[in-house]
Parts: structure tokens; sequence; C-alpha cells
């Protein structure tokens, strides 16, 4: 065989469990001191040519990867985990580089334009990104222009028992009439399993609808705009009955608590803000970098050198002849 693997799990273990060995036979000695490329993970021999993968070149793989990745791999069983992937992902490009993939035209063509947009990426990060600026003056008037944007919409919250059956409706009305608390009613509907899929649906607060907006569902429409009608502390005195999706529900509420529209302050939406005025800012940048390297470039267009597409001719019909 011209590929030897001389890696096993075993092994992995072993060499790692040996830098800890030397980590604490060295008294005072920090992880940054310790020649990392000293200490091999593994090694193979691949077309008798002698490989290595040291603890340095782990680490710098590991590094690579995205930081809430690279938590997953920062203990001693998390780099072994991962030392197999990457033996995996090695033994792979090795075998694909001597299938000749790496001389594939193709490959180097998309190679090249992979390199290009590296190349325009870091030059727009020193061209756009680094030469843009903004002030706390550029927040404040980005926000007084468009206050219209951050205007909090009022909102309603009630206690609401959702029913399927019309008699447990008017039951249920019925018995809070007579002075049962619609909550408790709601917690009892909700253990006998009777409340339907719909306002106050809740196990773990059974009736409460939580604060919502005018517009937050369209198929409920008749109930939001109800319960905004209300005052507060008015209860339904008749079933309420509306239809959603083809179903009738039958639903008895009670308004509790009402949030006037306001408008939200600069720091509630700062994040906001300066989202959208630095973007504001790099696409003026990017429009003046694009005219200054044009202007360096001399740049000139000649569109009307563009030819006109011939338009396909239409097949012409058959006539039909008569039949004699």
């Amino acid at each position: 065989m011209k590929k030897i693997f001389f890696v096993v799990t075993a092994v992995v273990v072993t060499c790692l469990i040996t830098w800890s060995l030397v980590r604490s036979d060295n008294h005072g000695v920090s992880e940054e001191e310790i020649d990392k490329s000293q200490i091999i993970l593994a090694e193979m021999k691949w077309n008798g040519e002698f490989i290595q993968i040291s603890l340095e070149e782990l680490d710098a793989a590991i590094a690579e990867l995205p930081t809430y990745r690279q938590r997953n791999y920062a203990t001693k069983e998390g780099k072994t985990e991962y030392l197999e992937d990457y033996i995996d992902k090695k033994l792979k490009l090795l075998q694909a580089t001597e299938n000749g993939f790496d001389k594939r035209q193709d490959h180097l063509d998309k190679l090249e334009e992979y390199t290009h947009q590296l190349m325009v990426e870091k030059l727009t990060e020193v061209e756009v990104d680094a030469k843009v600026a903004y002030t706390d003056e550029d927040l404040q008037k980005y926000y007084e222009e468009n206050k219209a944007d951050y205007v909090e919409p009022a909102k309603a919250r009630a206690t609401c028992i959702t029913l399927e059956d019309e008699d447990l409706a008017n039951e249920t009305l019925d018995q809070i009439a007579a002075g049962t608390d619609i909550g408790e009613m709601a917690k009892k509907l909700t253990e006998e399993n009777k409340f339907a899929n719909g306002p106050g649906k809740s196990e773990e607060d059974p009736g409460n609808t939580n604060f919502f907006s005018k517009n937050a569902s369209p198929s409920w429409s008749e109930f939001i705009n109800a319960v905004f009608e209300m005052e507060i502390g008015e209860i339904t005195d008749a079933v309420f009955e509306t239809d959603v999706s083809d179903k009738t529900y039958y639903l008895i509420f009670r308004k509790e608590e009402h949030q006037a529209e306001r408008q939200k302050e600069l720091d509630e939406v700062l994040s906001d803000v300066k989202r959208k005025v630095e973007r504001a800012a790099k696409r003026a940048r990017i429009i003046e970098w694009v005219e200054e390297i044009s202007e360096k470039g001399k740049l000139k267009l000649y569109p009307e050198n563009i030819p006109t597409p011939v338009e396909p001719e239409t097949p012409k019909e058959e006539s039909e002849t008569p039949e004699k």
C-alpha cells in the first residue's frame, strides 16, 4: 500500500494526555510558552512523504473557525474530537490533489474569481468601511427626519375565553355573570381541555392574550377591534361570535389594559438608527469612490455601440385551402 495511516483514537488521546503531562511538569510555564510545534498529534505516510500534524497546526485550524464553534474545541476532549475531523479533511485533500483536481482549469478559474472577490472586499474595507464616519448630530438628524418610523402603535390586553361549543360558551357566560371570575373559568376550561385554539389559549396563563396591536392578526380582526373599542374592565355582555378560516368561535372577554400609541425615544432605537445612517454613509462613499477611480482610469462609455438585437422573424401561418 502506498498510503499508510498511523492515527487511531487511542493515539490521539495519548498525545493530548502527553500534552497535559508536559504542562503539569513545567511548573510556572504558561501554555503560550510551550512549543506546540513539537507536540505531534498524528503522523502518516502518503506516497512516500512523511506528514505530521502538530498541536500548533491543530490550534491554528481551530482558530480559523467561527468564535461560537471554537468554544466547542477548547478542552482536551474537544481538541481530540476536532482532530479526527481535521485528519479526515486533510486526507480528502491529499486524495483530491493526487487525482489532479488542483490542476483542473474550471477549479483554477473559480480560484481566480474567488481571489478577485477577496481583493475587492479588502479594498472596500480600506476605501469604504475605514473612511465612513458619522456623528451624534447625524444620528439625531436622521431620527428627527424619520420619527414616523419609530412610533409604537397602541396596544391592548384582555382576558379571553375561546370556545368552539356555543352552548358551553353561553353556560360559561352565565357562570361569569353569576360571579365566577373570568380568569378562573379560563383556567378551569383549560384543565378540562375545552379551550379552543384562539385568543387566550395558554397552558401557563390561561385567558391572558398578552398585549397586541390592531394589526396583530387579520384573522382575528373582529375580536381585536371589539377589544380596542371597550373600556378597561368592561366585559362582553353576550357571547361574541366570529368566523376564522371557515370555523365559528365563541368568545367571552374582558379588557384588562390599554397602552396608547407613543413615540419611541432615540435611545430606544439607537441601534437601528446607527445601522441605517451607516448604510447610507457607505452608499454615498461607494458612489464617491467609483467616481474617483473612474476619473483616475479616464473612463469613457460608449453605450451607443451596443448593437440592437435582431428580432426573430415570426413564422407565417400557412393559409388553409378550402376543400372543393
